[in-house]
């Protein structure tokens, strides 16, 4: 799927699920824009090196390496000064707003919003509560987010990537997930960029397995159909 001129926020995009997601995006032909509160990679000598290192200028570069456009803009999302100032970046540098993926309001006529959820909001993790129940509020934000901006022709929709090769993943223990196949960060490019390119008359309010892509969902799918 090709997102030429299309203008793509993304939050944690300095590595792991979120980077992937960036540099297919910028793959796409995507105009993206590089969010997180990581602006200084600090991971050099740390027991998750591999896994945590990456900042929002690094990915930026990466997408402007393979020829695409991209710029780095920190913004904390628990903090409003910082959203305010990241819609006011991305609209002063590139006038618009087409995607937006919450991987940690758009006012416009078409357009693709979605969240990376986790399979603890529907299944129980030890020790996990408060991550768990962020994450199902997440998801129910999103369904009811989903129904207010369908006037609109605004997909809402939630991926749910599985068990990805990530700093958390390696960082934490997860009791109940090690029978979860572990996927690389790369995986998540193909869906993501398929779900950018989604309005509400294609796909919305929608919860999608990064597994199925493809499966039940996607553009094999799409033609099956």
């Amino acid at each position: 799927m090709k997102l030429d001129g299309k203008v793509a926020i993304v939050t944690g995009g300095s590595r792991g699920i979120g980077r992937a997601i960036c540099l297919g995006l910028g793959d796409a032909g995507a105009k993206v824009v590089v969010t997180s509160r990581t602006e200084a990679d600090r991971s050099a000598g740390t027991q998750y090196e591999k896994y945590g290192s990456g900042d929002i200028g690094d990915t930026a570069a990466q997408i402007t390496a393979r020829g695409g456009t991209a710029i780095p803009v920190h913004c904390d999302v628990a903090q409003v000064n910082d959203i305010q100032d990241l819609m006011t970046a991305t609209l002063d540098h590139f006038g618009r707003i087409d995607v937006l993926v919450s991987n940690a309001g758009m006012d416009c006529e078409g357009g693709s919003i979605y969240c990376v959820t986790s399979g603890s909001a529907r299944g129980y993790r030890q020790g996990r509560v408060g991550y768990s129940m962020s994450k199902a509020a997440l998801e129910r934000m999103f369904f009811s987010l989903a129904e207010e901006v369908r006037p609109h022709n605004i997909a809402v929709n939630v991926l749910d990537p599985g068990r990805v090769d990530t700093w958390m993943n390696r960082r934490g223990d997860w009791p109940g997930t090690s029978h979860i196949p572990m996927v690389q960060p790369d995986a998540l490019a193909p869906p993501g960029v398929w779900l950018a390119g989604q309005t509400a008359e294609t796909l919305t309010g929608a919860l999608v397995s990064r597994a199925e892509f493809g499966v039940t969902w996607g553009p094999e799918k799409d033609k099956a159909t």
